[in-house]
């Protein structure tokens, strides 16, 4: 898992206290790397080669906007969504404001 300004990141853009794995572990989640093999986030990010979905320019992807489910021996069946759809679109304007900033246009939305 990448360690960012001292802070452990998940794959899916998550901090360790917000996600629900390790909570409902008491904190004695073992982390993503344990799950990297099941959980899509970390396939993904892999794959593309960024450090978390945070660091992709797709964020926030139709991945995160569905989720997946997934099952692990700790917690069993998971139905994995970090963000709430709300989070989400925030993250999408966040976003377009910066690419027209970069470009030069002063759109507002």
């Amino acid at each position: 898992m990448p360690l960012i300004r001292g802070v452990l990141v998940s794959y899916c853009g998550l901090t360790c206290e917000f996600c629900r794995a390790y909570s409902g572990m008491g904190g004695r989640c073992r982390g993503c790397d344990a799950h990297a093999e099941e959980c899509e986030f970390a396939k993904c990010v892999r794959r593309k080669g960024v450090v978390t979905c945070l660091s992709c320019a797709e964020f926030p992807c139709r991945l995160h906007r569905e989720g997946f489910e997934w099952e692990s021996e700790e917690l069993g069946k998971v139905a994995w969504k970090p963000f709430s759809d709300v989070l989400l679109e925030y993250f999408s304007r966040l976003s377009r404001r910066v690419e027209e900033r970069a470009s030069g246009n002063s759109g507002s939305s």
